[in-house]
Formats: C-alpha cells, structure tokens, sequence
C-alpha cells in the first residue's frame, strides 16, 4: 500500500508559503505504516496537475490532493480533475445548500462564484466534518483519491477525520489502529533514541516515531490489531515503561499544554501563582493566560526589563544588582519573592538572562538565564546556558521556567 502527496497554489512554488500539508499528511502516513514514495508540488496550473494526477494514478494505490477547492478563479482542481479522469461535473445538492446556510450563519451575502463550491466529479463521495470546509474522496482505476482543502487547519481535519482512518483501515484488512503521542521536555531526541532501545517490549510490533517539535520532542507509538481495548492497554503499557525509563521528562500523552498542566496541578492544589519576567518579555504570562479559567490560579505578573522596572516594581535593592548584576542568581531569587508578595502569592516564580545576539560576555556569554522560584519553604534559582537564537532562548527559557513550576507541584 503505496501513495503519493500533491498539494497546490502558487504561493508554494514561490516561497511564501510553506508546503505544511505535505509535511503534515506525511508524517501521520508514516506513523500509521504507509508508505509515501512521492510528493509533487504544483502551482496553480491546469495542464501540469493533470499529468501530474495521470501519472500518479499509473503506480500509487492513493493519492492526496490538497489546495485548489476554493471559489476564486485560480482554484482549478476539481475541474482539472475532472477533465483528467474524464468524469462530469455535478452539483451536489446538500453540499450547496450547507454553503447557503454557512453564508448565512456568517452574515455574508450569495454569490455565484460559491456555487462551484458544490460540484464534484460523479462518483465521489462529500467529506463532511461538520466545519467551514469539505473535501471528497473517489476511487478510480483501483485507486484512491482524496480531495481536500488548502487551508491547514481545514486540511487537517478531514485527514484526521476521514482520510487516514480509512486508509489504515483498508491497508489492514478492517484491523483497527491506534497511536498515541507522547510528550517529552529535557531530553534530546538522542537521549530518547537510547532510552525506547532499552525497552525490549517495545521492539516487535510497535511503529515507533520521533519527532522534534521545539521546544519539546514528540514520540508517537502506533499498534495495529483487531481488538480496540487490548490495543488501549497495550499503549497503556508502553506508556508506563517509557515514563519508568524517563522519569518527569515526560510530560504526558495528553493532548494538553505545559502551562495547563500547570495549570492543572495550581488548581488542584488551590495555589495562585504570580510572574516576573526580564528576558522572556512576558512570554510566560502570555502562555499561562492563553488557558481558560487561569485567572483561578495566575494572580498576574510584571515585565521588569531594566534595573530601574526591577527595582521600582519588584523591591530588588541598587546592591543586589550592583553586587551581582541583572543577570545572576541573587537578582533572580529577589525577582521571585518581589513578585510573590506584591501580588500576595504563595508562589513566584521569575527569569531573568541573556537572549542575545549581542549584551553577552566572557562571564555571562548568551544564552545564560537565571531562573528564581519563591514557594512557602524559601526561594530558590538555577542557572541554565541555552543555544539558538533570541527567540528561541526566550521560548527555552519560559518553557524550563513552566517545567520547574510542574515538576514543584507534584
């Protein structure tokens, strides 16, 4: 069972976009055991997508289309499709009436270019999940194909919804699939590599996948069976033995952030937190805020960026930072019980460092980053010398930041 990607639009031969559909569908194929032995990038160009869809049809056994459904004039796909397969265009009825009702859910006037929206080639099937957008499928010359949308967001639901259950499905002979992913932060995808080598259980029968996905690494663990619930704890299993190997590297299978098991963990513990940020520049409160229902928990924080912000707003006295200087240990520990008693916490937590390119020196080169944390049993700071670029420091350090914070509240 082998097919191929095409995805289309201009804006990716260009460089202005990149090609996340490809990847995306890509890498969830390789997951599940199928295999993609070419994706084909195109423009917005009639002529070329169909000798492109000719060829593909001659030696894959499915082929996923994305991009070029839309109501625009440059949206050629169906119709090139069409005309390639030789097959009429028809207007699906209960798709262009779900377009008028979506319209007018959205307020927006009829137009007629919308009506193409609803025409597909005879013999397709609508894929309809319930959102703003819809693709479909259709089996030809002993293959499959599946249309869907450009946008990634839309792409990607009705691959997850439609497209991979099915083709897992057909290349297993009705066997079930299940995957998980699991979360990991601290550990290089090396480290990771050495640690799944050491869980013989893991070495028969379990497609294993690793996946940077900074500032975490991802694994997903994907088993095929024709029972569901032994399946389920089978990855229940596995699950165990990696966190057994790992320890608090792993931050769950859960679909759910790094701020809301924070989150979590605050409100279980009836604990409010309050932040205090240099180098990060508010990227920890924008991350804990990004979670509903924190104000429960998050009490608020504070951008001090110069001395005179820390020592106005957080009490850090002229000698902590003249002894010691904005970027150290001392100054994070005051930032961390500052910011706990001004906002009347019993916890603070605070960073304070060097996300560069320039500002670093022989002592303190770029990347350093101290990082205070106040709880009830006194104030604590560690040191850390991240690399990458001023972005990428800034996220390291808001996310070691949250990780500490989880790891306090277990």
């Amino acid at each position: 069972m082998q097919g191929e990607i095409i995805t289309t639009g201009t804006e990716l031969i260009t460089g202005r976009v990149g090609d996340f559909n490809a990847r995306y569908a890509a890498r969830r194929l390789h997951e599940a055991g199928l295999r993609v032995q070419s994706i084909t990038i195109l423009g917005d160009n009639a002529p070329l997508f169909q000798d492109s869809l000719t060829q593909a049809l001659a030696r894959s056994q499915f082929i996923i289309i994305t991009g070029g459904l839309g109501p625009t004039d440059d949206d050629l796909t169906v119709a090139a499709a069409a005309q390639a397969l030789n097959l009429r265009l028809f207007e699906d009825e209960t798709l262009l009436a779900r377009i008028r009702r979506c319209l007018e859910e959205r307020g927006l006037p009829w137009e007629e270019r919308y009506a193409r929206l609803a025409q597909i080639p005879e013999g397709a099937t609508v894929l309809d999940p319930g959102a703003s957008a819809c693709g479909f499928s259709l089996k030809h010359q002993g293959a499959w194909l599946f249309f869907l949308p450009g946008v990634p967001k839309e792409m990607q639901l009705l691959f997850d919804s439609f497209v991979l259950p099915f083709l897992v499905g057909f290349a297993a002979g009705g066997d079930f699939m299940r995957q998980r992913t699991l979360r990991l932060f601290g550990m290089s995808e090396t480290q990771l590599q050495e640690a799944v080598n050491k869980l013989g259980e893991w070495q028969e029968g379990v497609c294993v996948g690793f996946y940077p996905n900074f500032p975490e690494n991802h694994l997903t663990l994907t088993l095929r069976g024709q029972d569901p619930q032994t399946l389920e704890a089978d990855l229940d299993r596995l699950t165990a033995a990696l966190s057994r190997e790992v320890g608090e590297v792993l931050l769950g299978p859960e679909a759910a952030t790094l701020e809301e098991l924070v989150g979590r963990r605050l409100r279980d513990q009836d604990l409010t937190l309050a932040v205090a940020e240099s180098c990060t520049g508010g990227l920890i409160c924008h991350r804990l805020t990004n979670v509903p229902g924190s104000s429960d928990y998050f009490m608020g924080g504070v951008v001090t960026y110069s001395n005179e912000a820390k020592m106005d707003l957080l009490r850090v006295t002229p000698e902590t930072l003249a002894k010691n200087g904005a970027v150290s240990e001392a100054t994070a520990k005051a930032m961390a019980l500052g910011v706990k008693e001004i906002f009347h916490a019993p916890l603070g937590l605070a960073v304070t460092g060097i996300a560069g390119p320039t500002g670093g020196s022989v002592d303190k080169p770029v990347g350093t980053v101290w990082i205070g944390l106040a709880t009830a049993a006194g104030v604590a700071a560690k040191q850390y010398r991240f690399h990458g670029s001023r972005e990428e420091i800034k996220a390291l350090s808001a996310q070691t930041a949250l990780d500490w914070l989880r790891r306090e509240l277990k």
